[in-house]
């Protein structure tokens, strides 16, 4: 259900409609507010305008980033999980066959 979050970023109130929970939503927003503030603190007084198109280029960097990482450990667990899948196959088939490739049951009805 949508509902209407008030948030204020560099001192002006918005007023946000979302499907979010309202404190997720303040999270987001008190989130672009210290980024600008960074930007703004970190340089010559700027433009309105151009402290936003900073600000969302380090937050899209950030994103950039962090998909990156994402990725590159959805790669090592998929690498784990064959390595895993293999030996368990491995297992698997020695436990049906023996150790020695020999067939358990007629192991079992020689002794």
């Amino acid at each position: 259900m949508e509902q209407l979050v008030s948030v204020v970023i560099r001192g002006e109130q918005y007023t946000i409609r979302s499907t979010e929970d309202p404190s997720y939503v303040r999270r987001v927003a008190a989130y672009v507010d210290t980024k600008l503030n960074g930007v703004v603190k970190g340089s010559q007084p700027l433009p309105p305008t151009k402290a936003t198109i900073l600000a969302s280029l380090n937050i899209t960097d950030e994103l950039f980033k962090a998909e990156a990482e994402r990725e590159r450990f959805k790669g090592l667990v998929t690498v784990k999980l064959d390595t895993l899948s293999a030996l368990l196959g491995t297992v698997l088939e020695e436990g049906v066959n023996g150790p020695n490739g020999n067939d358990r049951e007629s192991e079992v009805s020689r002794a």
